[in-house]
């Protein structure tokens, strides 16, 4: 989450409280590598799993591989704390930016990049405003800061130099049609209306799912969905007893507070279960 959002002395501040609190913090610890579920239940009555979604979407079209193409959750974390997640350092300064999606994630690339110093910085989405997934906050605060949009704008391919770099986005226009299963209405691709989009870097921010568990770890025993949610009960227990989940690793990519949510209402379910098993 960039400072801009949330300030750092914030976070520090709220660990600490929880530190106090005598809450351990084991940092670097892989979940399903370092440590499994059994040595967990070994040592604790009750687990809780908030790991989120982490996989980002890929782009899938022709020139994906061109060099300058970056998913945004490794642009973020380099340019907002001292991660590298073996990305090498990205510059931005002076370039054209285009960020593809339309969530919170692509407002957080859009106003980054203004922040680094971008010449220029677009964000192309498939759908129109009204039906964006993003916080009309986060559009206004973008769209203040300069950043340009381009509704019903779909990539069909991507274009590069004799180096293997990306030059431009290829597009076509769309329009909505039908409404899909969710209720929101299904774009198509209008015809002859492609056109280019000159960039030098190019952000994918089309959201992420669920990490599904190493098939050799023992968290593997944990019941997902056809997405590699963690299917839950009505007190968020998974279908290990005493194990317990919530976030965006059971619902896909929400909303902190629906998090939040979760993680109480897990609270409540780890309370009945401990109680329970007296």
């Amino acid at each position: 989450i960039p400072a801009f959002k949330l300030g750092k002395e914030v976070v520090e501040r709220r660990v600490n409280i929880l530190k106090q609190q005598r809450v351990e913090f084991k940092v670097g610890v892989t979940v399903g590598k370092d440590i499994g579920l059994d040595g967990l239940l070994k040592e604790y009555q009750s687990v809780f799993l908030g790991i989120g979604a982490l996989k980002p979407k890929a782009l899938d079209v022709p020139g994906a591989e061109l060099k300058n193409v970056l998913q945004g959750l490794p642009f973020l974390a380099q340019k907002n704390a001292p991660i590298s997640l073996g990305l090498p350092p990205v510059e931005v300064k002076g370039k054209r930016v285009v960020v593809l999606g339309g969530g919170d994630s692509a407002m957080d690339c859009l106003r980054t990049a203004i922040r680094c110093g971008a010449a220029d910085t677009v964000c192309a989405y498939r759908r129109d405003l009204a039906n964006m997934p993003g916080s009309r906050k986060e559009y206004k605060n973008a769209l203040e800061e300069g950043a340009r949009f381009m509704f019903l704008t779909n990539p069909l391919a991507l274009e590069g130099n004799a180096a293997g770099e990306v030059t431009a986005v290829r597009c076509v226009k769309m329009e909505l049609g039908e409404p899909d299963a969710s209720g929101r209405r299904k774009p198509r691709a209008v015809k002859g209306s492609e056109f280019s989009i000159p960039v030098d870097l190019l952000l994918i921010a089309y959201g992420f799912d669920p990490v599904p568990f190493p098939p050799e770890s023992d968290l593997s025993r944990i019941k997902l969905n056809e997405w590699n949610g963690t299917v839950v009960d009505e007190y968020q227990m998974t279908s290990v007893p005493g194990v317990f989940a919530g976030g965006d690793n059971v619902r896909g990519p929400s909303l902190v507070v629906h998090a939040v949510r979760d993680g109480r209402k897990a609270a409540e379910g780890i309370h009945r279960y401990l109680s329970q098993s007296r």
